[in-house]
């Protein structure tokens, strides 16, 4: 099982031979809107994201990117893109073809080839968001999606893992509906992974977090915690 780090929340896992995209955000669209100017560029052309499954946890615009989607769905116009109502319902209104349009609110499961994908709760801003538990090769790996934490968090997680979580890739910028670094690892610790990774960080100066509090916070109780690379690829 290999990763590969888009920026923010943008991933590319590779999983038996199958390429699951999820969040890819490519654009300046927050700049042209917000005026918060992006300091990563994309590290891979869409042209060789080459996905199998296209995974969008929220209808915000910078996991549902208004302008590289599109692209990115014309690009692989036979690809499933998978998600929660508010992605549906976008989707649907800016013309994707909604034969691959795959619904995933919050408690769906769906086998997509060696890739199970459970959706579970996230707690932000879009009434919709859904973290998932990606679930293949006999493991389990947790990305949490842009959410708060709650008090009913980690049971909801743990509730719908039918193996044991051994990676947590997980928010930790501390705005805007996302959990901060301590509660990060709070949540972390209690899910006992193997490793974990932060995201979410050094995409905006104005909405970001020093990953090393992360990294350090989660060491110092025995987890082993990552800062991925931007575009370099990584072995789970």
């Amino acid at each position: 099982m290999k990763v590969t780090w888009l920026g923010q929340s943008g991933y590319v896992f590779e999983i038996g031979g199958k390429r699951l995209l999820i969040d890819p955000f490519y654009s300046d669209i927050v700049e042209q809107l917000q005026g918060l100017k992006r300091l990563m560029s994309p590290p891979i052309p869409m042209e060789e994201l080459l996905p199998d499954l296209i995974f969008i946890t929220h209808n915000h615009i910078d996991h549902f990117d208004p302008i590289a989607l599109p692209e990115i769905h014309k690009l692989y116009p036979s690809v499933p893109i998978a998600g929660p109502e508010s992605v549906m319902k976008k989707a649907k209104e800016m013309g994707f073809d909604e034969n691959v349009l795959t619904a995933m609110p919050k408690g769906t499961s769906q086998s997509f080839g060696p890739i199970g994908i459970k959706t579970v709760a996230a707690y932000h801003s879009d009434p919709f968001s859904v973290g998932c538990l990606i679930e293949a090769e006999g493991k389990c790996i947790y990305y949490s999606g842009d959410t708060l934490l709650t008090d009913t968090l980690f049971e909801e997680i743990t509730a719908s893992a039918n193996l044991p979580i051994e990676v947590v890739f997980i928010v930790i910028n501390g705005r805007l509906g996302n959990m901060n670094v301590q509660e990060a690892i709070e949540l972390t610790v209690k899910l006992k992974p193997q490793t974990a990774i932060p995201m979410h960080y050094g995409m905006f100066a104005e909405n970001t977090e020093d990953p090393q509090l992360f990294l350090n916070g989660c060491v110092a109780k025995g987890i082993k915690a990552i800062e991925a690379t931007l575009g370099n690829e990584y072995e789970l």
